[in-house]
């Protein structure tokens, strides 16, 4: 319960993007309290100010975001070592990216992958409101329209539990010079499976039946650079007993199996980003590696 004679002092207010992430700060060292710390963008409310315009506020100045509308997931009464105070937890979706932010304070302010945020060492107030905020991310992130641009990729674990991803060399109009899954753009009215069954013959060589396949997630991808829009990626997985000498690389400047303990050394694609480690998470991969 929420004691009603503590007034509310703090606010916060965390965008959503369409993969479900959450827009999160990393204080730096310079922070009078919770310094190395990482919260959601945040801060005071001031004499007369209500606390949803503080909270509108507050993003305005440590990320030059406006927002309009936002939703409200209500007080919590925080007790920690630096005081006992009351924090009201505003949240919003958003098409915005990490590009659209000014980080105006802190070392960062990014968006984060709601599974990877319990990791973090985090302000006790972000800890106390993190799964309410985590809920309404599941329920309430934005979706790419119906007209929505569709992809389709397959990831191919070996023997060793390495996954298979190409390396993009300088000429594709989508994420240049980084590394993704084979798989590309889905013809008019082709069914996924159909289209990620295609795109890895054709870049790779590897023909696979369809029951060869397992159903990893539709994943929205940021393709607002290439194209203006969040787009959506249909993702698969196939165990395999190939190596290096068996793909035939089609496209791009290498498809190799990679060790999954390397990746985060890689520069993803945007939807990599996301897909990748989800993957890598996922009882499915566990199931795959030895």
């Amino acid at each position: 319960m929420v004691d009603p004679t503590v007034r509310t002092d703090y606010v916060c207010l965390t965008l959503v993007d369409p993969r479900g992430w959450l827009l999160m700060q990393e204080r730096d060292e310079h922070a009078p309290v919770w310094p190395d710390m990482w919260c959601f963008p945040g801060g005071g409310v001031e004499p007369g100010e209500t606390a949803r315009d503080a909270a509108v506020r507050e993003l305005v100045e440590e990320t030059g975001i406006v927002v309009d509308e936002v939703d409200d997931l209500g007080e919590l009464e925080v007790v920690s070592p630096h005081g006992r105070f009351r924090y009201h937890v505003f949240v919003a979706p958003t098409e915005l990216g990490d590009d659209d932010v000014d980080c105006h304070e802190g070392r960062q302010i990014v968006f984060v992958d709601p599974e990877t945020v319990g990791g973090l060492p985090l302000v006790d107030s972000t800890a106390i409101a993190l799964d309410a905020v985590r809920a309404w991310a599941a329920d309430h992130a934005p979706v790419p329209p119906p007209d929505a641009r569709g992809f389709a990729g397959v990831v191919l674990v070996d023997r060793r539990g390495w996954i298979l991803l190409q390396e993009r060399d300088s000429n594709p109009r989508i994420d240049p010079d980084c590394w993704g899954l084979s798989g590309g753009h889905l013809e008019p009215g082709e069914e996924p499976r159909a289209g990620a069954l295609r795109e890895l013959a054709e870049e790779t060589g590897v023909r696979l039946e369809p029951g060869d396949l397992h159903d990893v997630g539709a994943f929205a991808t940021d393709h607002r650079a290439s194209y203006g829009t969040w787009d959506r990626m249909w993702v698969y997985a196939a165990a395999v007993d190939l190596t290096d000498e068996d793909i035939d690389c089609r496209e791009g400047r290498q498809i190799v199996f990679v060790d999954p303990s390397t990746v985060g050394e890689l520069t993803l694609t945007k939807g990599g980003e996301a897909i990748v480690p989800a993957f890598l998470r996922s009882d499915l991969y566990a199931s795959m590696a030895p």
